[in-house]
C-alpha cells in the first residue's frame, strides 16, 4: 500500500504552492492603488459630480430668467397669473437646490488638504472660481428680487477674500458700488409719466424698506440712497407715483436729507 498525506498536512510541493499564492496576493496588494491615489480619484469624481449639478442648476436658473422675462413683458397670449405662478413655484426650487449645491461645493473645498498661503493649485483655482461663480449668482438674486445692494456688496466682498484674482468678481463688485447709490445723473433720466416698470430699468429695483405710501396724498414713493460720504447718512432722493395710474407724477433729489455722523 503506498502511502499518502494526511489532509491538513500539505507535503513540500503545497508548501511550495501555498508560498507561490502568498507571494501573488502580497505582490497584487503591492502593485494596488496607494492611499494618496485612491483619494485624488475620490476628489475627481467628486468634482465630475459638482459640474454636473452645476449644469443641471444653471439650467433651471436659465429656465426661471426666460420666466422672469416673460412675466414683465408677457405677450398677448401669454396668461400672467399662471407665468407668475410657475415662475415663483420654480424659484423656489432652484433656491433649495442652490443651497444644497452651495454646501456640497463648500465641503469639498473644506475637506481639502491644501496649505494656506501658498501658490493655488488648478484644483484650488477651479473650485474657488466655482464658488465664487455661486456668490456672484446669490448676489445678483439680492439686487434683482430685493434692491439690496448692501448685502450684494457683503456677499462679493467676502468672495473675494478667498478669491481676491478673480476679475469677474472685482468687475461686478464695482457695477454694484456703482449703483448702490442714486445720482443726480442717473435721477434726471426720469420724466413724468414713465410706469414703474420703466423707473425700475433706470434705477433698478427699490429695496423693499424705502418704499412709503402717502394715504391722505393717495401717493406712494421710492427712495434711492444717496452716497453717504457726500451726502450725509440716510440722504436719499425720491421718486413719486399716484395710485390710481401708477406713473411718475415728480422727483425730488433731496426728498430725504442726510444726517452727519456726528449728529
Amino acid at each position: 500500500m503506498s502511502r499518502s498525506t494526511p489532509i491538513g498536512r500539505p507535503g513540500r510541493a503545497g508548501f511550495a504552492a501555498g508560498a507561490s499564492v502568498i507571494f501573488l496576493f502580497a505582490a497584487l496588494v503591492a502593485c494596488g492603488p496607494s492611499e494618496e491615489e485612491r483619494v485624488a480619484t475620490a476628489r475627481a469624481d467628486a468634482w465630475a459630480e459638482l459640474q454636473e449639478d452645476q449644469a443641471a442648476l444653471n439650467a433651471k436658473r436659465d429656465e426661471l430668467a426666460e420666466l422672469r422675462a416673460r412675466v414683465a413683458a408677457p405677450g398677448e397670449e401669454d396668461d400672467v397669473e399662471a407665468l407668475t405662478a410657475e415662475a415663483e413655484a420654480l424659484d423656489n426650487e432652484v433656491g433649495n437646490d442652490g443651497e444644497a449645491f452651495s454646501t456640497k461645493l463648500v465641503n469639498y473645498i473644506n475637506e481639502a488638504e491644501w496649505e494656506l498661503g501658498g501658490e493655488m493649485t488648478e484644483e484650488q483655482r477651479n473650485a474657488f472660481a466655482m464658488k465664487s461663480g455661486e456668490d456672484m449668482y446669490l448676489a445678483e438674486e439680492y439686487v434683482v428680487k430685493g434692491g439690496d445692494y448692501r448685502r450684494a456688496v457683503e456677499i462679493l466682498e467676502r468672495s473675494l477674500g478667498v478669491d481676491p484674482d478673480n476679475a469677474d468678481l472685482q468687475a461686478r463688485l464695482a457695477d454694484y458700488q456703482d449703483a448702490r447709490y442714486i445720482t443726480a445723473e442717473r435721477l434726471a433720466q426720469i420724466e413724468r409719466g414713465m410706469t414703474e416698470a420703466e423707473v425700475e430699468a433706470l434705477l433698478g429695483k427699490v429695496f423693499h424698506r424705502n418704499v412709503r405710501e402717502f394715504d391722505a396724498e393717495n401717493v406712494f414713493a421710492w427712495f434711492y440712497p444717496k452716497n453717504p460720504e457726500e451726502h450725509g447718512d440716510g440722504a436719499a432722493a425720491g421718486v413719486f407715483f399716484r395710485e390710481g395710474d401708477r406713473k411718475v407724477y415728480r422727483t425730488d433729489a433731496n426728498a430725504v436729507e442726510g444726517r452727519d455722523e456726528e449728529e
